[in-house]
């Protein structure tokens, strides 16, 4: 398959199945360019001087129980209640698919965590709900 056309069509279908599987809110932030996709070269893999750390919690219990809480506060009691260290909240939130700055303090991070699994959900709601009827 070296023709172009081919190629691009190849690629789309990849590219298809893999959004197809991303949760919503990732989805809306490709959407509205807050992420974006990128290229990873398998046959050149990214060196990594360090082992990744991990969060030491069940994630998709998180990631669930983050989508059932219906308000920031709610949400940062919650995180809070883990107890987690730094090294360990920025390991919950790769393992949620949230970067997070490098030199971020617990307090950033934890509310990165909460505005992409909390926060942009409300936002989200909030400014599809429909205005008051105008008498």
């Amino acid at each position: 398959m070296s023709d172009p056309a081919d190629l691009a069509h190849a690629v789309l279908l990849r590219v298809a199945e893999f959004v197809r599987a991303l949760p919503a809110d990732q989805l809306a932030a490709l959407a509205d360019g807050a992420a974006k996709l990128a290229v990873v070269d398998k046959a050149r893999p990214a060196v990594r001087t360090t082992t990744a750390a991990s969060a030491g919690v069940d994630t998709n219990r998180v990631r669930t129980d983050l989508a059932a809480i219906g308000d920031r506060a709610a949400g940062a009691r919650y995180l809070a209640d883990l107890k987690l260290t730094v090294v360990k909240l920025r390991a919950l939130a790769r393992e949620l698919g949230i970067a997070v700055p490098s030199k971020a303090k617990k307090a950033d991070i934890e509310q990165d965590i909460l505005q992409w699994t909390v926060g942009r959900r409300l936002d989200s709601a909030a400014i599809s709900r429909p205005s008051a009827a105008r008498n």
